[in-house]
């Protein structure tokens, strides 16, 4: 049973990071709903009661993380749901841009043991659309608050006026590409192996953290924008048994394979290169032998 889950309180984020696929979300999402068009000013919300309906089929054991395909206070019951999930015993990450978040979010939050509240900052070269006037006056209010397991990033240079509020400067993370679902960001390397995600704690393939989508469903992870890898729909089923689902266990058994394709690759370049030394080094019946050795270890 996985051990995290993000919890997704929208879809159509108007912070339009540079590096995040808005616009595959939005299309892939509007399609699979028969929505005819989502726009970044009127975000398709998940509701309290859905929310709540949701969280009571999740264990309490589970890491709740508000972040998902988008900026968690686009919705402007999120504080509200982070209070309820908080309240019920459960683990809670918050990765924010500040963007929707009010006065009377902070405050909610101060109530609220955050395990991790990741702030991604507002830069210069305008990589995130965060307005700068109200991120530093909700910024600010964080800062001078009791709130704790605070931490920083941002995606370019940051303003002198948010280092002198948080009095520190943050170097810019490296952003990715995505899996080529954008041009910006460093190209990902295809490589031949296994497929390991390290998005979670264990470093289990069976434990990647799914995503939840305001209607309910659950996409395999935050790498799926397109939204192809369904798992289920937890207002319809529960928790577990989205992890012994049809396209879950097809997706492992997948990973796996590549895990075998790659044993099977060294065995026969292991095989070659014996036949390779046999060839050259038919005198040497010592260094043969030892090669033959571990071609039957693999």
């Amino acid at each position: 049973m996985n051990n995290s889950v993000d919890i997704t309180t929208n879809i159509g984020c108007r912070v339009q990071c540079k590096f995040c696929p808005q616009d595959v979300s939005m299309s892939s999402y509007a399609t699979k709903n028969n929505f005819k068009k989502i726009d970044f000013g009127t975000p398709i919300l998940m509701s309290y009661h859905t929310f709540v309906k949701i969280l009571k089929k999740i264990p309490k054991n589970v890491l709740i993380r508000f972040s998902g395909f988008t900026e968690p206070f686009l919705n402007p019951e999120c504080g509200k749901m982070i209070k309820y999930a908080s309240d019920n015993g459960y683990q809670i990450q918050l990765y924010s841009t500040l963007v929707g978040m009010t006065t009377n979010d902070v405050d909610i939050l101060n109530t609220v043991k955050l395990q991790k509240f990741v702030i991604h900052l507002a830069d210069i070269e305008k990589y995130a659309k965060i307005p700068l006037a109200l991120h530093k006056e909700i910024l600010k209010k964080i800062v001078t608050s009791s709130m704790e397991n605070v931490f920083f990033m941002s995606m370019g240079t940051i303003p002198d006026e948010i280092k002198n509020i948080i009095g520190m400067d943050v170097k810019a993370s490296e952003m990715v590409n995505w899996a080529g679902n954008i041009d910006f960001g460093r190209k990902t390397d295809r490589i031949i192996g296994p497929i390991l995600c390290t998005m979670n704690r264990s470093k289990n393939n069976r434990d990647i953290p799914p995503i939840i989508l305001p209607n309910g469903d659950v996409v395999l992870c935050c790498k799926d924008w397109s939204m192809d890898y369904v798992l289920g729909n937890l207002l319809d089923c529960k928790y577990d048994e989205l992890f012994q689902s049809k396209t879950y266990n097809e997706v492992i058994k997948k990973m796996q394979c590549l895990l075998f394709f790659n044993f099977f690759l060294h065995v026969k370049i292991l095989q070659n290169l014996s036949l390779y030394f046999e060839n050259e080094l038919k005198n040497n019946s010592i260094l043969l032998g030892q090669i033959n050795k571990i071609s039957l270890i693999y």
